[in-house]
């Protein structure tokens, strides 16, 4: 119980720190550092050219939403561990941040040549397609949960009670590990 209520503490502290606010995001940091921490952290493992595309999604998408870039990061660790061709077809989550196909389809549309139209499967293996349709479920969550981030991870893990803190305590370690990685490397992230 210690350890929960320290985990939900520093989840905090790190919130207060870096608020989800239009100040939070990705103008501050490396897009190679990033791209570096994707590639080493990446199972199975990722090259720098793909490890750079993603970076650059997810720095884009926090400019977009003002989300953290270490929450964009570290829930798109906790789900694939960065791995944008990651399925899991008993669930039916796709990508990097493993949307849920059957439930998010009618609600995210793609724009082509003729216009809107309903987004596939196939389109949410594409690194942007995943991680723009995440950022604005993310979005979505957090204002359903009422600005509550914690709220919000439970809302996009679809987790409750003991399994939605071990959700948010894996994804606070993961942002935690993010921040203190560029940190070593004299980079500030936010």
């Amino acid at each position: 119980m210690a350890r929960q209520t320290l985990f939900f503490c520093a989840f905090f502290l790190l919130l207060f720190i870096f608020p989800l606010s239009k100040k939070a995001g990705a103008d501050s940091c490396s897009l190679p550092s990033v791209a570096q921490y994707i590639a080493s952290h990446s199972r199975p493992a990722e090259s720098l050219p793909v490890s750079f595309r993603i970076a650059g999604a997810l720095m884009a998408a926090s400019r977009r939403t003002h989300l953290p870039l270490y929450l964009l990061v570290a829930v798109a660790q906790q789900e694939s561990s960065f791995n944008p061709g990651a399925v899991n077809l008993e669930s039916g989550d796709y990508g990097l941040f493993q949307v849920h196909y059957r439930f998010w389809r009618s609600r995210l549309a793609k724009r082509s040549p003729q216009g809107l139209r309903e987004i596939r499967r196939s389109d949410l293996l594409g690194i942007d397609v995943n991680v723009r349709a995440a950022s604005l479920i993310l979005v979505h969550d957090l204002r359903l949960a009422g600005g509550d981030p914690v709220g919000m991870l439970g809302r996009f893990s679809g987790r409750v009670g003991r399994a939605h803190r071990q959700y948010v305590e894996s994804v606070l370690a993961k942002g935690m590990g993010f921040l203190g990685a560029l940190k070593r490397q004299g980079v500030l992230c936010r």
